[in-house]
């Protein structure tokens, strides 16, 4: 899709000649211009509405594509590049609520491969076995 954007926005390019604007923007209007933010949210809620699908805020999709990354296991380091921070502690800090369940889900895995004692004698021993 990125393929066909990029060349449709070449088209464009060459008919607008002169009159277009490089602003460097993937998603621009058709004569280069930077898109407004309010055009992209009233875009976006029309496209949902005729979707069928809630009406949320266009923010809430970076949030989900984050927590879903981080909840995948994706290195804080590499979520916090997609989303631009200057620095891995500002994405901990805003998805504080996604860390504590990835951590809990790491140490779940870490817990099934601790073995476990399957009986105890009375000298204290255990015998150790695998889950």
């Amino acid at each position: 899709m990125l393929r066909e954007h990029q060349a449709r926005q070449r088209r464009e390019r060459l008919a607008w000649g002169e009159a277009w604007h490089d602003s460097g923007h993937v998603f621009t209007y058709e004569d280069g211009r930077m898109l407004r933010p309010d055009h992209v949210t009233h875009l976006f809620r029309r496209l949902a509405k005729e979707a069928g699908l809630p009406l949320i805020r266009l923010h809430n999709l970076r949030h989900t594509s984050a927590s879903l990354a981080l909840a995948a296991g994706v290195p804080m380091k590499v979520v916090s590049d997609r989303l631009g921070h200057s620095s891995e502690s500002i994405t901990s800090a805003l998805y504080t609520v996604v860390v504590p369940a990835v951590a809990r889900e790491a140490a779940e895995r870490i817990a099934n491969v601790v073995p476990l004692p399957t009986r105890t004698y009375d000298e204290g021993e255990a015998v150790l076995a695998r889950r």
